[in-house]
């Protein structure tokens, strides 16, 4: 039964400092239910317009490995005109191990899903062997239960992205760490910083885990903090993600191509006006709140928090996890206000999956506190409904997105796809217009439109909205484009320029009324001896 009745006669019994507490059938079967779903899940279509992008763009990675000879060195991306399209990316674990079963098993995207799925049970491994660690076991159960019914699992659990994979090495170095600090044994500090720096090459964004150890150390164990090993194990766990920015900096100067990981393309940096706009706390706090929390968990998390806070002292049971929610909270504030520029924005809801442990925590701590209120109140009957109950509450924000993830997205860049593998053929270049600026407020932005690539299996150019010259259009039929596609009617606005030098220079052989796709052939350019 998923209760966290703490006696009231003595203290908690402390928490484990061997994580050999059973998991509980209830918790376990919570687990599950939540994978079968998210199994179902990953044979929907890629979905959520803002996640569909970077989706699109991480399978596009792992079909050119597989039809690339698997060269995890050198990711590839559709638009990149008539060169290889090798990028600027974080180091392409989850889309590599994708194309590796597409090597057996053939080209299926839902084998790139349950990568991400497998990633997420890693981390959801990890996670509760730091809770059991850190909390009682009751209180470590309703945590996990939290963990799993979060909307973030879901949503990012069977997505084709890192996000699953980031966090079950952001987890395994959180719990090697949380090792050390328990056993002091070599061999754990040495663990987490093998995790982090695997966790730094999938996303870089993780190394904030640098601030949560730092604060974790420093209210647990300050002492340590004059060891030299610790700082070694810190320089070590940064030298492959050094030298992976170094590479796809390298990638970006010769290739052009890049997601704006290091070495420009695209800013993800907050500003003095972002921070002094409500939209950036708005934002933040409507993205964690659905997202994270699934709505029902905020008002749980305030209670555990308290409940934490009061038993925060070191001699109490759950003395060392205080230590690691603070340092979670101030990384995760810190962190935020760095890449304010996607964390407040719908197209950056990704960036929030690092307050899942730290959320679960907090929510599980508050379902605990409720519960041993709860339990003396009511039959056994009545409590074990009404803790189904509060799980079916807190997992109804998840519910929804499953519900909506099996509904495609994909919009007026299905209808363009389909358009455009209708009337070319795979080895011809096209030209993708976007409603996507090429620079926003001032700042560089990744407009590069991969879906209808994806979708269509097709390569060549982006061309954003502030980009829908005639000139440059010229310039890439002279260099191979043979169809240009407009997802939008506004792209090529009646009576313009860009419709009056299509007019003269192509032929439109696709178009759709329902939503805005239009598709036209590229006469060849006339040339001249």
């Amino acid at each position: 039964m998923l209760s966290a009745q703490l006696p009231r006669t003595r203290p908690p019994a402390p928490p484990s400092t061997t994580g050999r507490e059973p998991i509980g059938r209830a918790a376990l079967s919570v687990v599950a239910v939540v994978t079968l779903l998210s199994v179902v899940r990953a044979f929907g279509p890629l979905t959520y317009p803002g996640d569909i992008w970077r989706q699109s763009d991480t399978a596009t990675i792992a079909r050119n490995f597989a039809t690339g000879g698997m060269q995890l060195f050198y990711p590839q991306i559709n638009w990149g005109g008539a060169g290889p399209g090798y990028v600027e990316t974080e180091f392409p674990l989850m889309p590599w191990l994708s194309a590796a079963l597409y090597e057996v098993f053939g080209e299926h995207a839902w084998l790139g899903r349950l990568v991400s799925l497998v990633f997420m049970l890693v981390a959801t491994a990890a996670f509760w062997g730091l809770a059991r660690r850190l909390l009682p076991v009751r209180v470590a159960r309703w945590a996990l239960v939290a963990f799993a019914v979060s909307p973030a699992f879901m949503r990012y659990g069977t997505a084709f992205m890192p996000e699953a994979t980031v966090l079950a090495c952001y987890l395994l170095a959180l719990l090697a760490f949380c090792r050390w600090l328990q056993e002091d044994r070599r061999i754990w500090l040495v663990a987490a910083a093998a995790a982090t720096s695997a966790a730094a090459l999938v996303k870089p964004t993780s190394l904030h885990i640098g601030v949560v150890l730092g604060i974790w150390l420093a209210l647990a164990a300050p002492s340590r903090l004059r060891r030299p090993s610790l700082y070694l194990a810190g320089v070590a766990a940064l030298v492959a993600p050094a030298l992976w920015l170094w590479h796809g900096a390298r990638l970006h100067a010769e290739y052009g191509n890049t997601f704006g990981v290091l070495s420009g393309g695209d800013s993800k940096w907050g500003s003095l006006a972002l921070w002094f706009s409500p939209a950036f706390y708005l934002g933040n706090l409507k993205t964690e709140t659905i997202f994270v929390y699934g709505l029902v968990g905020v008002p749980l998390a305030v209670l555990g928090v308290v409940w934490l806070w009061r038993r925060r002292s070191a001699g109490t049971p759950t003395g060392s996890v205080f230590p690691l929610v603070v340092g979670g909270v101030v990384a995760l504030v810190v962190y935020y206000f760095a890449v304010g520029r996607y964390s407040s924005s719908d197209l950056g809801i990704q960036y929030h999956i690092y307050s899942l442990p730290y959320a679960a925590i907090c929510t599980g701590a508050g379902l605990a506190a409720a519960a041993e209120w709860l339990r003396p109140r009511l039959s056994a009957t009545v409590f074990a409904v009404v803790s189904g109950l509060a799980v079916v509450a807190l997992g109804a924000q998840s519910v929804n997105v499953l519900a909506e993830s099996l509904r495609s997205s994909a919009g007026a860049f299905g209808t363009c796809a389909d358009a455009l593998t209708q009337v070319s053929a795979p080895g011809q270049l096209v030209v993708v217009g976007t409603t996507s600026r090429s620079v926003e407020n001032g700042v560089p932005n990744n407009y590069q439109e991969p879906v209808i690539f994806y979708l269509a299996d097709r390569k060549g150019w982006s061309l954003a909205a502030d980009q829908q010259d005639p000139a440059l259009l010229a310039q890439y039929r002279q260099e191979g484009a043979r169809f240009y596609v407009a997802p939008d009617s506004d792209l090529v606005p009646a009576g313009g320029a860009l419709s009056q030098w299509l007019g003269a220079n192509a032929t439109q052989v696709r178009s759709s009324g329902s939503d805005g796709c239009a598709v036209w052939a590229l006469d060849h350019p006339v040339t001249t001896s």
